[in-house]
């Protein structure tokens, strides 16, 4: 069968037309923010049980055991992590051995050398005026019943002595990239937000950190906001997490979470440096059981979000995929 030159030219034309007009749909939905959701609406599971831990200012989920969450207090509360199923029952809580808590504002868990780790960040800083800040990195407590009794300890594995180039900064949201051997510290009182890296493995006694990028993308607060009792802070970062696969981190402020995607080849300045997606969370004055937000991660298969708070029996509100 013959085709007509004409009908040859025409029919290159169209398809040239249709791959650039899909190429600069791409192009658009890749360079403006992102308002779809990944979650569904927050709902409660469970309040935090453990007496002592009131003041929860970081939590993630174990590496090896299921239905476990480690959690910590923050200053004043002493250098214990706690251990709690989703529904915030206790299982008992560790003492770590030679830490001190001056402000533990960040707790990380990772897998390093087949090894289950938790990284607990003493960073936190309300008036910058800490020239050092201390990560330590203990060895995940196991336990065959189930729970841990009063009087179990864990050692220190390592820790990293660091402070930050030019200033002292506040800092509340932590994580552990184990792809690229780094730690992601993002600042609180920063407008806006510093993302900072160090060495998983320091090189010496004291490390001096590395700043990545400003996150400009995180919403300020709105007029209806600062009309709120504090609410001119509800733009600030106070809990950090990157999921099982390390393609998401999850950003979560006095107000909503903020989902930062990186792409497969892509790097973390990329991530930050775009529009993050908005997770929707109760506001503080709907919840007051959520009310002080300090503490997300993601579940161990990277599906869903728990996000908990300060304050006495603080509930857990879980996000999952709708």
């Amino acid at each position: 069968m013959k085709i007509h030159c004409n009908t040859v030219l025409w029919l290159t034309f169209l398809c040239s037309f249709f791959c650039m007009e899909t190429c600069l749909a791409d192009q658009i939905e890749t360079n403006t923010p992102n308002t779809r959701s990944l979650f569904g609406k927050a709902q409660l599971i469970g309040k935090i049980e453990d007496s002592r831990l009131v003041e929860c200012s970081g939590m993630d989920a174990s590496s090896t055991a299921r239905n476990l969450f480690w959690a910590i207090n923050d200053s004043g509360n002493g250098p214990f992590i706690y251990a709690l199923r989703s529904d915030g029952s206790s299982m008992g809580r560790v003492q770590v051995i030679g830490a001190q808590n001056r402000d533990w504002e960040g707790l990380d868990t990772f897998i390093w050398k087949n090894r289950s780790m938790i990284l607990i960040a003493d960073f936190g800083d309300n008036k910058e005026k800490y020239a050092a800040h201390i990560l330590y990195i203990v060895e995940e407590p196991t336990s065959k019943d189930q729970g841990f009794a009063d009087g179990t300890v864990v050692e220190i594995a390592w820790q990293i002595e660091f402070s930050y180039p030019e200033r002292n900064h506040d800092a509340e949201g932590v994580a552990v990239d184990v792809e690229s051997e780094k730690v992601l510290i993002l600042t609180k009182r920063d407008k806006p937000p510093l993302l900072f890296a160090l060495p998983l493995i320091p090189p010496n006694d004291h490390v001096i950190a590395k700043k990545i990028t400003a996150v400009q993308h995180i919403p300020a607060p709105t007029t209806e906001d600062r009309q709120r009792q504090y609410g001119k802070y509800r733009s600030q970062p106070t809990a950090l997490d990157i999921s099982p696969d390390g393609r998401h981190a999850v950003v979560l402020t006095y107000k909503h979470a903020y989902l930062f995607t990186r792409q497969y080849s892509g790097s973390w300045l990329e991530a930050f440096s775009g529009h993050p997606i908005t997770i929707p969370l109760p506001l503080p004055e709907d919840r007051l059981d959520l009310r002080q937000r300090e503490a997300i991660c993601f579940t161990p298969d990277g599906k869903s979000l728990l996000v908990t708070s300060e304050g006495s029996a603080a509930a857990i509100y879980v996000l999952s995929p709708p």
